[in-house]
């Protein structure tokens, strides 16, 4: 594609890209690392690498919900170019190539398309979609961190439409209508709404003309273009953040009909949001015309069969090939599932429709539905776009590899590997709390993952845990010598071989401590592993009776099993209560008393357990 120097000037340019525009770091960072994914890809040789820079960069952009168009870039990256100018229709005609080498789930709309679509959806009138817009920008010059912070664009969009609609009185608006329309939680709504609020200023929202309508009209209040936008941070002509330009500015030339909006006039320059608000309005007179299966929407069980399986059919999916609103389209396949026509499952929070005949999804649905968990995920827990473009990628080189069940879970697993390659400290209990399953699940698909993904994920052994929980729990050298000893001669049955290694390892200083003598809090030891109190004891049964079995057997030495004193020659077996470790108890104390030097084999061993 380029050569070494010709790249490293490319990530130069882009940083002072960023910085020009106040783009934030992590959106850059996420940025970098697309560009150099892409650097290999053979239908890229012959593009220059600031072009594809450019592109790699409005790409993130728009994941990121932030209001900079196309044309803005091609602007501040020609400035870093000595002898030539990038047009945005070199950049756009890139998008497809990127897309698809990458991890997007096509190219990523404006986010004031986003807000128009969602306004839309919502029943809200044009003057407050023109005030989320002049909110959007607002806030991202005022803090750009906190629009890519948020890492769902629609969230953001939803947000800045519920605080919008507030602002002028709509108070039929909820939380619930907003997440609802846009497939988000209340609690994201309401945060970041807050943060909305609260990054603008309570007196300023109240007193500025920008974000209220005409009380009359409806119409949003005009502003002064040079008092008022100078106030409120917004950037110039030709490079305004929200894609807004003086009437000398012509098209960007991108493919799909981006152009500079004009400011804050309503106007429609996308002719594809101009289509759909005519589909919209031809088909207001009512809902029975909107939910017509039979009409100008087409049969739904074509429309989910025709995205099945090149595409996952979601709501949003199937609105957008019906170009429709999003509640229509849920309104007509919640009715094509109750007539079993269709069939919806869950793939994590995603709701997946599909075709009657067909129940299972297929790796690349499967990847899209844990995509969609990981986004989810990394929102929830506040990680920046750099993190998340890295779990999206182990997703994608793993999926076709391991079945998934449940999405959210591998999700799960992906974003804990991406914090702990990358070093940042996230306790997985925070993140099993915000995908809503055990920790346990959590640790089982990080191994899993682990195994599968060509990089080194850092997973502590079950020793290391036991080391730093016995120091942690301050307890004496016996224990912690004797809890290592336990682990290293540990050899599950294939029955018990799913315990996690934090699972052993409090399992093992449970066991060196109970034989011991030595007085451990349970719920503390729990508290301290992260692991529960009971598959702590059922780590501990298990690690019991493999060494008992493997004394009888003779896989063990009497003498490297210095416990026996403690347990089996003394009461201390009654401390147990599961009948088939109270079963290898017995058995080892038979066998210890006179039988050490012959041991048993495992037929014998199985009928004499009942097995």
């Amino acid at each position: 594609m380029s050569s070494t120097p010709e790249r490293d000037n490319t990530e130069q340019q882009l940083s002072r890209v960023c910085e020009e525009l106040g783009i934030p770091e992590s959106t850059a960072q996420a940025a970098r690392e697309r560009f150099d994914r892409v650097r290999s890809v053979t239908v890229l040789e012959d593009k220059p690498a600031a072009v594809i820079g450019a592109a790699a960069l409005s790409l993130t952009c728009r994941e990121d919900g932030l209001p900079i168009t196309v044309a803005t870039i091609a602007d501040a990256w020609s400035t870093t170019l000595p002898d030539r100018r990038i047009e945005p229709d070199e950049i756009t005609s890139l998008f497809g190539v990127l897309t698809a080498n990458l991890d997007f789930q096509g190219t990523p709309p404006q986010p004031r398309a986003l807000i128009e679509r969602f306004g839309t959806d919502l029943g809200l009138p044009d003057g407050i979609i023109v005030v989320a817009n002049r909110i959007l920008v607002d806030v991202f010059t005022e803090d750009p961190e906190m629009i890519a912070e948020g890492t769902s664009p629609d969230g953001i969009a939803g947000s800045i439409l519920y605080l919008a609609a507030k602002l002028n009185g709509y108070d039929d608006i909820t939380e619930s209508d907003i997440s609802d329309t846009l497939g988000t939680g209340q609690f994201t709504v309401q945060n970041r709404s807050k943060k909305l609020h609260d990054t603008l200023g309570k007196e300023r929202l109240a007193n500025a003309d920008r974000y209220h309508l005409n009380p009359e009209t409806g119409a949003p209040k005009p502003v002064d273009s040079g008092t008022e936008s100078a106030e409120a941070g917004e950037p110039g002509p030709r490079a305004r953040a929200d894609g807004s330009a003086d009437s000398e500015s012509g098209p960007t030339g991108e493919a799909g009909g981006e152009a500079d909006e004009p400011a804050d006039s309503g106007e429609q320059s996308d002719p594809d949001q101009a289509q759909t608000e005519q589909v919209a309005d031809s088909n207001s007179d009512g809902e029975e015309v909107a939910l017509d299966l039979d009409g100008e929407y087409r049969d739904i069980r074509e429309v989910v069969g025709s995205l099945f399986p090149d595409a996952l059919p979601t709501t949003e999916h199937v609105a957008e090939e019906l170009d429709v609103p999003t509640t229509t389209a849920r309104s007509a396949l919640e009715r094509a599932d109750a007539d079993d026509e269709i069939e919806g499952k869950e793939a994590g929070s995603t709701v997946v429709w599909l075709p009657g005949d067909r129940t299972d999804l297929t790796p690349d649905l499967t990847e899209d539905a844990v995509q969609n968990e990981v986004d989810e995920l990394a929102e929830a827990l506040g990680l920046d776009a750099s993190l998340r473009v890295f779990a999206r990628g182990l997703v994608s080189d793993a999926v076709d590899t391991l079945s998934v069940e449940n999405a959210d879970e591998m999700a799960g697993a992906a974003v804990l590997a991406a914090c702990r390659i990358q070093d940042i400290e996230v306790e997985p209990g925070e993140i099993a709390a915000a995908g809503e399953f055990e920790v346990r699940v959590l640790y089982t698909w990080l191994d899993k993952l682990a195994e599968t993904v060509d990089v080194d994920v850092p997973r502590p052994s079950p020793a290391t845990l036991a080391e730093d929980l016995a120091e942690s729990l301050e307890l004496d050298e016996g224990v912690r010598t004797e809890g290592l000893r336990a682990i290293e001669q540990y050899d599950p049955e294939e029955s018990d071989s799913g315990y996690t290694a934090r699972e052993l390892a409090a399992g093992g200083i449970f066991f060196a401590a109970t034989v011991g003598g030595v007085s451990v809090d349970l719920d503390e030891l729990s508290a301290e592993s992260g692991v529960d109190v009971q598959y702590v004891t059922d780590a501990m049964h298990s690690i019991l009776t493999s060494l008992c079995l493997g004394l009888v057997g003779g896989d063990l030495d009497y003498d490297e099993t210095p416990w026996t004193a403690d347990l089996l020659e003394s009461d201390l077996s009654g401390d147990f209560g599961d009948d088939e470790v109270e079963t290898a108890i017995a058995l080892a104390k038979t066998h210890v008393a006179g039988r050490e030097g012959q041991p048993v084999d495992e037929a014998t061993i199985d009928v004499l357990r009942g097995s």
